[in-house]
């Protein structure tokens, strides 16, 4: 009794063939296009960050910036601040952004208030 081979059906291994090869074309572009939007995002804070300032000074924040996909979303960052400025001790800023891109993401900002020494206290 001699066994039968089975066959094999030639269009739908050319179709399986075909559509892996689409697929992996579409996952390759994807990719690229993925890097190429999102290659210049950044959550970032603008100027120092670390500030020292003495009793009394008041400090303008320079702020945040955020990029997520290609899109300036700098006016979605919430700040946040706790400064005394009539005391001294480190304080800090938060920034945060509500955003699929930065969700979880926190920026801080340190300002340093130190008290005011006057000349003549250093020659004592």
């Amino acid at each position: 009794m001699a066994s039968k081979k089975p066959k094999i059906n030639k269009k739908f291994s050319l179709k399986m063939i075909l559509v892996i090869l689409i697929l992996a074309i579409f996952m390759v572009a994807g990719y690229f296009s993925c890097y190429a939007i999102c290659k210049n995002d950044r959550f970032e804070i603008l100027g120092q960050e670390v500030v020292v300032l003495t009793v009394g000074d008041s400090y303008v924040d320079e702020g945040a910036a955020a990029i997520a996909f290609g899109k300036d979303i700098s006016d979605k960052i919430v700040v946040e601040d706790n400064i005394d400025y009539q005391t001294p001790g480190s304080y800090f800023i938060k920034y945060t952004v509500d955003n699929f891109r930065y969700r979880g993401v926190i920026r801080y900002r340190q300002v340093i208030i130190e008290e005011v020494h006057s000349e003549d206290e250093n020659h004592i």
